[in-house]
């Protein structure tokens, strides 16, 4: 029985140490939101991730520029198709008339 009772005492302990532990925690987060705000905290990960996926494009863009490049020509003249494809019925039509 008294081994019972000192085991008691041993969890009151590491529960009260535990449970400080964790106001001293909460307190501290608390502290820090009332200071930044979640949307300060929302903004600063967002941005954080902005610059994670723009410096990992630039290490893209060094790796394979040729392939960037072609991609990018490809693109253009797909958005500028219509009139290019105007400019060539101009040229190579009034030709064959």
């Amino acid at each position: 029985m008294p081994d019972l009772a000192a085991q008691v005492m041993a969890d009151r302990i590491a529960r009260d140490a535990a449970k400080a532990r964790f106001e001293a925690h909460y307190a501290a987060f608390k502290a820090d939101i009332a200071e930044r705000g979640i949307g300060g905290r929302i903004a600063d990960e967002a941005m954080d991730q902005a610059m994670a996926m723009f410096d990992e494009a630039v290490a893209v863009v060094e790796e394979h520029p040729g392939a960037i490049g072609g991609t990018l020509a490809a693109l253009v003249l797909w958005i500028l198709r219509h009139p290019m494809i105007r400019w060539a019925e101009d040229i190579f039509g009034s030709a064959t008339k």
